[in-house]
């Protein structure tokens, strides 16, 4: 047998007993830091009267505002060209939701002790910078902010304040985004069908029976309820752009007044209406050279819809799954 047939022959045997999949044990040894994190369970926002009346403080509070309200500060409508930064209308808040403070919704409580960190989509150990401004590439649409600028420096002023007690580290319950039911997702497909109808039922009202979301009047004030696609939203680089990562989040947070103990939506329903959002029929800025992301194939998120891929699945499985074969959960 020549080289190159044993080479392919050897391809495909791993590839089809899953070696190259995803590795969730890998991912999470890679991540280790070295010390076992402390874990916090009980967090509550800092009280915002104690915010000192220094350069400090105001550093703090103009941080807050930028993630509220990002598209006042930074958005594409903005009267000053350079401050242009966001390349849409939405807020950071608008999934950070309550300026990064409520739990499941991606808070920032422990943002400022959890850098530098692994990341696998750079394969690099990042910083707090770095990953501000990977949402403001890809979920803002936007541009980088400069790394000693005004503006970031107060973001992560506002993670750091936020973060007080926080030991380095620490493992906070609430800091990231539960989960669908991962038994559900190795097994089955999500739906934009069925996604179809549960968005009808629940996310028509605010967010428009076309994505479109409701805009406030006037410029650079931003939307009552976010567009969910089309121009003025994320791109296809966005973490909330992969089914998965949009289910864990939408499952705790939406509609609008449900919470991780609260929830609304069933797990079937917010992967499905995941699935439905991140259609390919939906409008979508796409971001550039997404295929260089995740330079180490056995570290690529299991639902990015874009190669190259080291399994034997296609673009729409790693899309809309089921994920069995491409994700190695942790034993």
């Amino acid at each position: 047998m020549k080289v190159g047939s044993i080479v392919r022959l050897a391809l495909i045997v791993s590839c089809a007993s899953g070696l190259f999949a995803f590795d969730t044990a890998e991912l999470n040894k890679r991540s280790d830091k070295g010390f076992k994190p402390v874990v916090v369970k009980d967090w509550k926002a800092p009280d915002e009267s104690t915010i000192p009346n220094t350069l400090f403080g105001d550093t703090v509070r103009y941080g807050k505002a930028l993630v509220n309200e990002t598209y006042k500060y930074i958005g594409p409508e903005v009267s000053d060209p350079k401050m242009r930064y966001a390349g849409n209308n939405l807020a950071c808040s608008s999934c950070h939701q309550e300026a990064g403070t409520k739990k499941w919704s991606g808070p920032f409580m422990a943002s400022f002790a959890s850098f530098p960190q692994y990341r696998n989509r750079d394969e690099s150990i990042g910083s707090i910078e770095e990953r501000v401004n990977g949402c403001m590439g890809r979920s803002m649409n936007g541009k980088p902010l400069p790394e000693n600028g005004k503006e970031m420096r107060a973001i992560v002023t506002y993670m750091y304040w936020l973060g007080q007690g926080i030991p380095l580290g620490a493992k906070v319950e609430g800091a990231e985004f539960p989960q669908v039911n991962r038994k559900m997702i190795m097994s089955q497909a999500a739906d934009p069908i069925k996604g179809e109808k549960v968005y009808k039922e629940f996310c028509a009202s605010c967010h428009g029976d076309n994505g479109q979301g409701v805009k406030r009047e006037g410029k650079a004030n931003g939307y009552e309820y976010p567009p969910l696609w089309g121009k003025d939203s994320y791109n296809t680089g966005a973490g909330m752009f992969r089914v998965i990562r949009a289910a864990d989040w939408i499952v705790a947070n939406m509609p609008f007044g449900a919470d991780n103990k609260n929830r609304i939506l069933t797990d079937e329903q917010a992967y499905n209406v995941a699935a439905y959002i991140n259609n390919y029929d939906k409008p979508r800025d796409v971001k550039a050279n997404r295929e260089k992301d995740f330079p180490d194939l056995s570290m690529k998120v299991p639902d990015s819809d874009i190669g190259p891929y080291d399994d034997n699945k296609t673009r729409h499985q790693h899309k809309f799954g089921p994920y069995q074969g491409i994700i190695i959960p942790a034993k």
